[in-house]
């Protein structure tokens, strides 16, 4: 009997080397982190690790008492165990060590996916399978960053301007048990737009964000976008606290790289007997569902491009060498670097990368080391410089990845930094319909007001009075700038000293 796949043979054999020519050396350095003390801390992780292996179980089945029980895993015998420098290799150790020796072991699993199809192309699912039976492509960890891209889609989707600058400082959120996140680097200060937020992975904005929108639809989106299991109800998701397995990961970011459209996961082709007749032929699933508008999803690939070239994932061009082709992609990292995440996009394929050890507890000590970009992203590196070298591959290399429209380019040219000190307007006003209402406000300004006086403004809705429009952009200029100053200027500068509303015009229609 033959079982025929999608798997790529010559993608899988590229996977399986930039599994082995990255993790040994991963290993190595985890190990030198750990050389003192025991990563996994509490003696309860080891305990629970003892009483899940066969061993115990079996020893517990036949009657024996805890003491015994101990006795017996403290007791060497030659052992096969799996390294990822040697391989499979004999050793002489307890029972317990070995539990220990998996502890330290770190785990990865690896997917490869064209996001036209759902076709699978390439599947690591971690360690040699006689020695961990645990497929690390399905099994369900915390997603870290990975999940902000739904966050930025379901802000695109509701409407919120690409180019709305988000201050970057600490909020505390007191309706949520005065929660208040914070930035994996510890920096404050200056305003974000949503690329530059996205690029730099900027906790504060994207809990800023899921406020905005509601963490119902972000819920919805990501349920829409592949995730199947439970997800939190909190504004903590915008930070990565749901669990979801690397397949369904992939297939997320497989929903933006194929516009919007989720592409359904499939591997199986047929199955024949040996003579070749066809036992099963399996019926690849179409995609049908649109999670995102085609037009949300090419400015989400616009955006995961900029990781690539100038935030987390920048290592990709300088260190994998994967210069001069199309790259999106979006790094991970959970609390106390228990998991690393890199899934990235191109024009062909959609592949991600996870790395951890078998329990959350165990960890790197620093973050250097245990980021994705450190932790998993190497293996997307080392896969995909593989296969562009592949000149059987080079149309891969050759492809982009679809161009904005003029217009929804227009609309994302912002910078993605402004210092809290800046007053230029060149850099904040980009859209017609910002320069429209900003002529309107200029005239109320003499010239040393402008050079003092930056704000930033949204597109006044559709039928939206000018009344209302004022003030909501008032209320958000109040985010964008020092809150106390903003009140102040715009009260001096818009309806006076005794902030009495401006005369109304005579040719100017009652508002109700």
């Amino acid at each position: 009997m033959k079982v025929y796949t999608t798997l790529d043979a010559r993608l899988q054999r590229y996977a399986e080397q930039a599994v082995f020519e990255h993790m040994p050396q991963l290993q190595a350095v985890f190990n030198r982190e750990w050389r003192r003390g025991d990563p996994w801390g509490k003696p309860e992780v080891l305990q629970t690790m003892v009483r899940n292996t066969p061993r115990y179980k079996e020893l517990k089945a036949r009657g024996m008492s805890e003491k015994e029980i101990a006795k017996t895993f403290n007791e060497p015998r030659l052992m096969t165990v799996f390294s990822w420098e040697e391989g499979i290799k004999e050793v002489e150790m307890s029972p317990l060590d070995s539990v220990k020796y998996y502890l330290r072991l770190l785990n990865m699993g690896f997917l490869a996916m064209d996001p036209s199809s759902g076709a699978i192309k390439a599947w690591v699912g971690g360690i040699d399978f006689a020695h961990i039976q645990y497929d690390h492509v399905k099994s369900r960890r915390q997603v870290g960053s990975t999940f902000k891209p739904i966050v930025y889609a379901q802000a695109l989707e509701a409407g919120i301007d690409p180019c709305q600058l988000f201050p970057n400082e600490l909020l505390t959120y007191e309706e949520y048990e005065n929660w208040t996140p914070e930035n994996a680097d510890g920096q404050y200060g200056g305003y974000y737009s949503m690329e530059g937020a996205l690029t730099h992975s900027v906790n504060t904005v994207s809990v800023q964000l899921i406020m905005e929108t509601g963490v119902g639809p972000v819920r919805n989106l990501a349920e829409k976008m592949g995730i199947d299991g439970a997800i939190p109800k909190g504004p903590s998701l915008a930070l990565g606290t749901a669990e979801a397995s690397l397949m369904e990961m992939v297939q997320v970011f497989g929903t933006i790289g194929n516009r919007g459209v989720r592409p359904e996961i499939h591997y199986l082709d047929r199955i024949e007997r040996a003579d070749g007749e066809v036992l099963v032929q399996f019926t690849a699933p179409s995609a049908k569902v649109r999670a995102l508008s085609q037009q949300t999803a090419d400015e989400m690939i616009h955006m995961l491009r900029s990781v690539v070239e100038d935030g987390t994932a920048s290592r990709l061009r300088w260190r994998y060498g994967l210069s001069n082709v199309d790259l999106a992609g979006k790094t991970g990292t959970t609390q106390n670097q228990s998991d690393g995440w890199f899934i990235g996009i191109t024009p062909r394929l959609v592949a991600g990368a996870w790395v951890g050890a078998e329990s959350p507890s165990v960890h790197f000590r620093s973050l250097a080391n245990g980021q994705g970009a450190n932790t998993a992203l190497p293996i997307f590196g080392g896969f995909m410089r593989r296969v562009y070298n592949d000149r059987r591959y080079q149309s891969w290399k050759n492809a982009r990845f679809a161009p904005l429209p003029d217009s929804v380019a227009a609309a994302m040219a912002c910078p993605p930094f402004v210092h809290p000190d800046s007053t230029g307007y060149d850099s904040l006003f980009q859209n017609m319909g910002d320069i429209q209402f900003f002529q309107m406000l200029q005239a109320e300004l003499n010239g040393e007001e402008q050079k003092e006086f930056p704000v930033r403004l949204r597109p006044q809705r559709p039928n939206e009075p000018d009344s209302l429009y004022l003030n909501r952009m008032i209320r958000f200029n109040e985010r964008v700038q020092d809150r106390e100053k903003r009140k102040e200027e715009w009260s001096k500068i818009l309806f006076g000293k005794n902030e009495e509303a401006p005369p109304k015009k005579n040719n100017e229609p009652e508002r109700n």
